[in-house]
């Protein structure tokens, strides 16, 4: 929907009024937000401000047009209402984050053709729009979506923890496109005691859990956990000129190979031997290689890297310092227990462990599920028992240099937290 009246955005400040000049040369300026400079001082606002994660933004009477890439310059806001009357639109040039919650109000549109990322959305749009085209996505823990009299149109990919959809009204209607994609890490609700208002295939539709419309729920995807490859522990023992290089997997899913690199300076590495992976096993698989021209005197780099067959790889770093030969093994030295339901323990073999950059992100969630650890002596610590149940990767940075990357999964539990996926249930696919 199209509306012609002037842009207000709150962000707690007051601003003076916009610079002289014709409504047909102003327009284009008000309406559209193409780069972080226009982000910066929109229509000359004074104070210059930049939106941050603690900004709210209600948008008045006209279009809010996001039309670039606001995660590249680290922007993001806290959170927006888009009132009646009101339209926010998302260029497939456009990329927003939103750290808490997004309300569309009655009346109102929102409209993605690029990407939308949110921790919290909220869409009431009676006599409203939204419309999510093919080149767009969205990206959130939870969403609410009431379903009154408009066409909810659905075309891009949606990916959610958790999604709760209703209809109130015959005349509403959830149209699912030919590429659409919704996919529910945890549960699914769906309140519809109307008939035929979803159009499309529902098997578009995935999620761990289904509640409400036991037709609907029978009729979507089971989004079952494919539980990943595992690389429980990675050791080098050092004897004489020979250094052991040796692994463990706990489980392996199509995985592919592993390859083992060396450095000099953590930076520029050599592969010195590749190995067969198991590629499909549930049991504890040793692997084991020799590095017969290992130099005491030098710093010495050892990189594992494991393939799987769609070329998705991990990483596990360990530093043996110059003259230390094995007894000081920098990096991560164990990353246990995992699966886990409660605490994720990182067993860090490093001089000032806080200076390092860990991050813990669900696989389809990452912008959301952005999990940082508490550094306790030699340990990193993630409580995860209030986080969704799945397949999550741990990152381990030293200095912009990735030094562990490996699967995590988080299984059901039993809390009573306040994230509803806490209760999801795992069934493993074979």
């Amino acid at each position: 929907m199209k509306f012609t009246f002037l842009l207000s955005i709150l962000l707690c400040f007051a601003f003076e009024g916009f610079a002289e000049g014709t409504f047909q040369n102003i327009k284009p300026v008000l309406e559209r937000y193409t780069s972080i400079d226009d982000w910066e001082n929109p229509n000359n606002w004074s104070p210059k401000v930049v939106p941050d994660k603690n900004s709210f933004i209600s948008v008045k009477e006209k279009f809010f047009i996001i039309d670039f890439n606001t995660r590249s310059y680290h922007v993001s806001v806290g959170s927006i209402d888009v009132p009646a009357g009101s339209e926010l639109t998302i260029t497939n040039q456009g990329n927003l984050l939103v750290n808490n919650v997004l309300t569309i109000n009655n009346k109102a549109a929102l409209i993605i053709e690029g990407k939308l990322t949110a921790q919290k959305i909220n869409i009431f749009a009676h006599q409203g729009e939204f419309t999510l085209e093919e080149t767009g996505t969205i990206d959130a823990h939870e969403i609410f979506l009431k379903i009154d009299d408009y066409t909810a149109d659905i075309r891009g990919q949606i990916s959610s923890t958790y999604i709760d959809i209703g209809f109130v009204s015959k005349k509403g209607s959830l149209l699912l496109g030919n590429n659409a994609s919704i996919d529910v890490q945890s549960k699914f609700y769906i309140r519809n005691k109307f008939k035929d208002n979803i159009t499309g295939d529902i098997k578009k539709i995935s999620s761990f859990e289904c509640e409400g419309n036991e037709a609907i729920c029978k009729g979507i995807k089971s989004n079952r956990l494919r539980r990943p490859t595992i690389v429980d522990f990675f050791d080098i023992e050092v004897n004489n000129q020979t250094a052991f290089i040796y692994w463990e997997t706990l489980r392996e899913k199509n995985c592919s190979k592993f390859i083992v690199e060396k450095s000099e300076n953590g930076v520029d590495y050599v592969s010195i031997g590749e190995i067969p992976a198991a590629v499909n096993a549930r049991e504890i698989s040793p692997y084991e290689l020799q590095d017969k021209n290992f130099d005491t005197n030098k710093e010495n780099y050892y990189r594992l890297r494991t393939v799987q067959q769609d070329l998705e790889e991990f990483i596990w770093v360990r530093h043996l310092p110059a003259g230390k030969n094995d007894r000081e093994e920098f990096g991560v030295a164990k990353v246990s227990p995992n699966p886990t339901n409660f605490k994720l323990i990182l067993q860090l073999e490093f001089e000032d462990p806080k200076s390092l950059d860990i991050k813990l992100h669900h696989t389809q969630n990452e912008s959301i599920w952005d999990i940082k650890p508490t550094i306790e002596g030699n340990k990193g610590i993630f409580n995860v028992h209030h986080y969704p149940a799945g397949n999550y990767i741990l990152k381990v940075k030293n200095k912009e240099q990735l030094i562990y990357s490996g699967n995590v999964v988080i299984y059901a539990t039993n809390s009573k937290g306040n994230l509803k996926n806490s209760q999801a249930i795992i069934i493993e696919e074979e």
